[in-house]
């Protein structure tokens, strides 16, 4: 006689293999969409972060050309502290034309700053090979102090 004990184990031979098959694609892909939500956001940040800074360091300028090199110098500075990896390189724009507007008046410096994440090293299949991440940011020029 048997135990039914027994039995029911037996009938579940290779079970283990069946769930291990079934639950680790299922744990990769949750973990790579983890890492990509974490690069994704650790990008949105970083750029936002860019953008910020070059704009406030621009408005601090004297005259438009100083504007854009510091501006530039910012960018790149903070690109590398980040670490931030994009795929064909940081896209910028930087408008100076603030500087051209008379003393006295309201004035602006804006920056944009662009990056293409890459996503497809992440093993996850579906994902898209890039995302492009978006910074804007303006800084107000000071209206009664002198411009070249």
């Amino acid at each position: 006689m048997t135990h039914p004990q027994r039995e029911t184990r037996r009938g579940e031979r290779g079970a283990a293999s069946v769930e291990f098959v079934v639950i680790v694609p299922a744990l990769l892909l949750i973990i790579g969409l983890v890492l990509a939500g974490g690069r994704l956001a650790l990008a949105r940040s970083a750029v936002q972060q860019m953008a910020d800074s070059a704009a406030r360091s621009a408005s601090l300028a004297r005259d438009a050309s100083t504007a854009q090199r510091h501006a530039l110098e910012v960018i790149g500075a903070d690109a590398a502290a980040a670490g931030l990896r994009c795929s064909g390189g940081l896209d910028h724009v930087i408008d100076t034309s603030g500087f051209f507007v008379a003393v006295g008046q309201e004035a602006r410096v804006e920056v944009q700053v662009r990056c293409a994440v890459t996503l497809g090293d992440l093993l996850v299949a579906g994902l898209p090979g890039t995302w492009v991440i978006e910074g804007q940011a303006s800084s107000a020029i000071d209206r009664y102090r002198g411009r070249r």
